[in-house]
């Protein structure tokens, strides 16, 4: 017997194979009754969705991999299980890549998922990508298979692109920080390499334009090094002898706020009483420690959902977007509590 095909569904159905394939993909790009109907469908068909089989066809494996900029950050972590068990649940596997905050590595990284022959690439990153021996690594991976950056959006990329709006949410939070306390800010974590900690910046920037007398005495420190715990521990410090000048310290990751947090304790400082901290990503201890972190929050699920979206699209050969950006929110905790 001839198996159901995505044709036969449409036909029964009387809509698109284009629709078709978009409810397979879980896309919000289908009217609920349309959903329903085709789901109806399906099920009375008896079809069962195989992108394993789809992809071996087209001498592919069943394998989708995802490569995060750095494994031993707790974003990326809770990045990775969302994949994973999204993944799963299609009934394929992960292959998981670390960058390890390197080019080398990356471009090393790509050619490996070329010769596995991936069903598809999820790139997680806030490392620059736009070096030509990068960018030209990115092309040649997405000519031979479906590739979803999470992060960033280079100017000329053939494949769909998911970010969040960090320059709008640091000005958000920025903003209304400064205006909880008139003081000048310590902003840690820019670093040239970094495509998100510019972004950070620019937003913490245009929010400190609006107070100029504020500007003049904030403190806007760069990183080359590695941005983690240690690196915002030794930059409280190095600047401890005016530590008690700013209201406010503004970290690019909560690894740097949770290194801050620390340094500041050991001055004898009070937060959020003498000095308010905010991290970025939301990770998972930020409310048991004491004082509990704020910080800006980003949907990881929603951001997880697009990538495979965009991935099972364009296996099924139907891609669903180029770009889609989130929004990111302040958790207020006690680090911020006034």
């Amino acid at each position: 017997m001839k198996p159901i095909s995505v044709v036969d569904i449409a036909r029964e159905a009387g809509v698109s194979t284009a629709t078709v394939s978009r409810v397979l993909n879980g896309s919000e790009r289908v009217a609920s009754d349309t959903r329903s109907h085709v789901l109806a469908v399906i099920e009375r068909l008896g079809f069962a969705p195989n992108a394993s089989a789809s992809s071996l066809r087209r001498g592919h494996s069943n394998a989708i991999g995802v490569a995060v900029a750095s494994i031993s950050q707790p974003w990326h972590v809770k990045l990775v299980r969302e994949l994973r068990q999204a993944v799963s649940n299609r009934g394929m596997t992960t292959v998981i890549y670390d960058l390890e905050h390197s080019n080398n590595v990356l471009i090393e990284h790509t050619e490996s998922a070329r010769r596995l022959r991936l069903a598809g690439m999820v790139l997680a990153t806030g490392d620059r990508l736009d070096s030509p021996q990068v960018a030209d690594s990115l092309r040649r991976l997405a000519d031979s298979m479906p590739l979803v950056v999470i992060g960033q959006h280079l100017e000329d990329a053939s494949w769909p692109t998911i970010y969040f709006d960090d320059i709008g949410a640091s000005e958000m939070a920025a903003c209304e920080l400064l205006k909880r306390r008139s003081r000048p800010l310590l902003f840690l974590g820019s670093s040239p390499r970094s495509y998100l900690s510019l972004q950070r910046l620019e937003g913490v920037k245009r929010a400190l334009s609006g107070v100029p007398d504020l500007l003049c005495d904030s403190v806007l420190v760069e990183f080359e090094g590695v941005m983690d715990y240690a690196a915002g521990y030794e930059a409280v410090f190095h600047h401890r002898n005016q530590i008690r000048n700013f209201g406010l310290i503004f970290c690019v990751n909560d690894e740097i706020a949770l290194g801050a947090l620390r340094a500041v304790s050991e001055l004898g400082l009070r937060v959020p009483e003498d000095l308010m901290i905010i991290g970025y990503g939301d990770v998972d201890m930020l409310p048991y420690l004491r004082p509990s972190l704020s910080s800006l929050s980003g949907d990881v699920s929603a951001i997880a959902s697009d990538a495979l979206e965009a991935v099972m699209g364009s296996i099924y050969g139907d891609p669903t977007f180029s770009t889609r950006v989130h929004t990111r929110r302040i958790v207020h905790r006690e680090s911020t509590a006034v």
